[in-house]
């Protein structure tokens, strides 16, 4: 395998030039002598070490992505969003999935410092998470959801309770009498905002409304909704807080006899691909997922730093899209 002493040698230069030529500095190279560096790496098939060029440069060019559950659709779309947005900037995506368990998604913030990644992207699993070791650290975080005004890090998010709202309000316009709230663990991100639009937008109203939380899968969902469903408070409609909330309720519609949306109307958050190819297809309020990842991964390469060096925090709320689908159609 050549090295970079193999380049120097046959372009003629020293290695120290080589180093300049693929680390754009610390100092300045006559275009020639560019140009010759070049021709000679070119002719020996010359890679330059990425590590080594990271580690004189103090990055790595790498991001570190923590989810609650990769084998959800929606956060493996978003996944795969923010690994395009990473690579257009010439920056490795690192994944870690927290298996909806708190204190992995503590152990995968230590490790992902201990790889010395550039920065962290966030998806907790709690609505306030601990963020101490990250700051520690020295490391810019956008999180991809609401965060309280006390956490030093970005947040990027469409506004839930607004979302709640929109979609609750969808229901009642469809003429339901009785509305369900299916809503995620108490002190998970996003139940206290989903839960304020929904009252919200049932506030005032002559709608009957009852209310579930369940844990953030199908199987859970499922189990919740089988119970909940056999009981003689049964909604006419139900809000999902997640689309794969709403497969789970669709699932236990399915297993009772319901048929959807005739006896039962569905609608969830998230907007994945999935939500559009359900029996029936399910109304969803769609997040733009590829364009918070884009703003995620400009924030933490290209974002600007304040007068301490860091990252500025920025907050910043994405709009949204109600998709009406059969699911929930009067």
């Amino acid at each position: 395998m050549p090295t970079a002493r193999d380049v120097a040698k046959l372009a003629g230069t020293s290695n120290a030039v080589v180093s300049y030529v693929f680390n754009n500095g610390p100092r300045a190279v006559s275009a020639t002598a560019r140009e010759r560096v070049l021709k000679a790496a070119k002719e020996l098939d010359y890679k330059p070490n990425a590590l080594a060029r990271a580690l004189s440069a103090g990055k790595t060019r790498s991001i570190g992505l923590i989810v609650p559950d990769i084998a959800n659709p929606f956060f493996a779309e978003l996944a795969r969003a923010v690994e395009v947005a990473a690579a257009d900037r010439g920056h490795l995506l690192l994944i870690g999935d927290s298996a909806t368990v708190e204190e992995q998604e503590h152990r995968l913030m230590e490790s992902f410092i201990e790889r010395k990644v550039d920065s962290i992207i966030l998806v907790s699993l709690l609505d306030e998470p601990d963020l101490k070791p990250i700051n520690a650290a020295g490391l810019p975080v956008v999180a991809l959801h609401p965060l309280s005004a006390g956490q030093h890090a970005s947040s990027l998010t469409i506004d839930y309770e607004q979302a709640a709202y929109v979609a609750t309000r969808h229901l009642l316009e469809e003429g339901y009498q009785s509305i369900g709230l299916l809503n995620g663990p108490v002190d998970s991100v996003g139940t206290r905002q989903h839960a304020s639009g929904f009252e919200r937008a049932v506030s005032g109203t002559s709608v009957t409304v009852s209310r579930r939380a369940s844990p953030i899968s199908r199987a859970g969902a499922a189990e919740v909704a089988l119970e909940w469903l056999r009981t003689s408070d049964a909604p006419r409609s139900i809000y999902a807080t997640t689309d794969e909330q709403a497969h789970g309720v669709l699932f236990a519609a399915y297993t009772l006899g319901l048929n959807v949306p005739n006896e039962l109307a569905v609608i969830g958050v998230d907007g994945t691909a999935a939500s559009e190819f359900s029996v029936p297809p399910l109304s969803s309020i769609r997040q733009p997922t590829q364009s918070i990842a884009n703003r995620a991964v400009e924030i933490l390469v290209d974002g600007n730093d304040d007068a301490d060096g860091d990252k500025t925090i920025v907050n910043e709320l994405f709009d949204f899209e109600l998709i009406v689908r059969k699911s929930s159609r009067a």
